[in-house]
């Protein structure tokens, strides 16, 4: 039974050791096939459809919270942002 419970909450460390895992795309040019592992100052999956200009753009991936707040304006762009990996699909 130790054991056990030794090994779930080692599991749980390991676990939350990784960073967020976001979709990315869109203007936005992501290396790793559509999906980017988060750094430590970007704390959120984003997705922003700006609908400024001729015709609406869109781009996914990691930011930071002031960055996600930065961008929802409304006439101009809106920004979703979530904690959990995939969340911004």
């Amino acid at each position: 039974m130790k054991s056990a419970v030794v090994l779930l909450c080692l599991l749980l460390v390991l676990s939350h050791g990784d960073g967020l895992r976001c979709f990315c795309g869109g203007l936005r040019i992501c290396p790793s096939g559509g999906v980017e592992t988060c750094s430590s100052f970007s704390e959120l999956c984003g997705r922003v459809v700006i609908t400024a200009g001729a015709s609406p753009n869109y781009f996914r991936g990691c930011m930071s919270a002031s960055t996600c707040a930065a961008l929802d304006r409304p006439g101009i762009s809106s920004a979703f942002c979530c904690r959990s990996d995939g969340c911004n699909r």
